[in-house]
């Protein structure tokens, strides 16, 4: 089953782009990691994904009647207390408890710290029934304890996870495919974190000899520019070097 689809999808900042032509779709059981250095866009990538900001390129399609729960990195809460702001669900005070916030079921959630009301929010997401679980950064603020919790719970999840994390280990263990988000293009790797950087660093590797392939032919050519000249009154026929040309 098809729960949401990127098709083509771009996004800018005023002073910057941040990537374009992104294309993924996200399937029941699916789990998958958005990595990618701090601004190359993957908070708004997941945004476009919950139907939070639209694109501005490209579509963005949900299933129909596809129920998501989207955390985002700076949530905001209803106003009243903890419980009655992550539901009244019964395993609402399991899950806050969980999260290290049960000693603060009753408080009121304008007192809470900031990772305090990021924990709540979570809780919030966890509690409902939904199809979509995409979560930027639900790992911060939580302690050992809690973190394994939340893999085994993301684990048992039976549907569609997209997950932003700098927790290396949860991703290991928790997605099964990875976006990678790099200099404004989209990369998609099959296998989980491990498999991702195997190919980053492959194609990091062919990168730089490409460039190194390019800087070679590069100074061949400035050489025989630089000879060129008294080639050509001797040989008006003096060709450049084998494999010259401007591939760059």
């Amino acid at each position: 089953m098809i729960l949401a689809a990127l098709d083509g999808v771009g996004a800018a900042r005023p002073d910057r782009p941040l990537f374009a032509g992104c294309s993924i779709t996200v399937q029941a059981g699916d789990r998958l990691g958005v990595v990618g250095p701090n601004g190359s866009g993957k908070s708004t990538l997941l945004r476009l994904l919950a139907g939070a900001e639209r694109p501005e390129a490209g579509t963005v399609r949900r299933g129909r009647h596809v129920r998501v729960g989207y955390l985002p990195q700076e949530p905001a809460l209803p106003p009243g207390d903890v419980l009655g702001a992550v539901g009244r669900q019964w395993e609402a005070a399991a899950i806050l408890d969980r999260l290290g916030m049960g000693g603060l079921a009753s408080a009121d959630v304008a007192t809470l710290s900031g990772g305090q009301a990021k924990r709540v929010a979570l809780a919030r997401v966890l509690v409902d029934e939904v199809d979509l679980l995409v979560l930027d950064e639900p790992t911060n603020h939580l302690d050992v304890d809690a973190i394994a919790w939340l893999e085994d719970r993301l684990a048992r999840f039976g549907g569609g996870l997209v997950l932003v994390t700098h927790d290396r280990h949860v991703l290991d263990r928790v997605t099964t495919r990875v976006l990678e988000l790099d200099r404004g293009r989209c990369h998609v790797h099959d296998g989980g974190y491990t498999a991702y950087l195997d190919a980053s660093a492959r194609r990091a590797d062919e990168e730089a000899t490409t460039e190194a392939v390019r800087r070679n032919l590069a100074r061949a050519e400035l050489a025989w520019l630089r000879r060129g000249a008294p080639a050509r009154s001797r040989k008006p026929g003096a060709r450049p070097p084998r494999g010259w040309g401007p591939r760059w």
